[in-house]
């Protein structure tokens, strides 16, 4: 018995342009039924591998930045949507991230071992 071997969808494109692999061929190689959900779900793929690779291309300062900004939008995200008009986000963007900044601070402050000790010295004297 022969066992039919499956393709990623890029691979099976290819042979279909290179080799001249017929389009029935490169359907049943990839499991996919129909032609248009093949080619739906590759570009979908090449348009996340290219996000990936402007993530990787990041320097670590943008890389906060889009941290912050997506603390910004968890945080804030109702108000933004409901107050600011979408012409005026990043201006208020740029206006709520020392907020978002500071508040992450705290919290990692908060988080470290001095701090926890001088809250127990603080109890444990009262």
């Amino acid at each position: 018995m022969i066992k039919q071997q499956m393709m990623s969808p890029a691979v099976a494109l290819y042979h279909w342009r290179v080799n001249g692999m017929s389009m029935q061929k490169v359907l049943s190689h990839t499991g996919y039924s129909r032609w248009s959900d093949l080619a739906e779900h590759h570009t979908e793929a090449l348009e996340n591998q290219e996000i990936a690779m402007q993530d990787m291309m990041m320097s670590p300062e943008e890389r906060q930045r889009e941290e912050d900004v997506e603390a910004v939008w968890e945080r804030c995200g109702d108000y933004l949507r409901e107050m600011v008009p979408p012409n005026e986000y990043a201006e208020e963007i740029d206006r709520l991230l020392p907020l978002i900044k500071s508040t992450r601070q705290m919290v990692d402050a908060a988080r470290s071992k001095p701090f926890r000790d001088a809250v127990k010295r603080r109890k444990s004297l009262q």
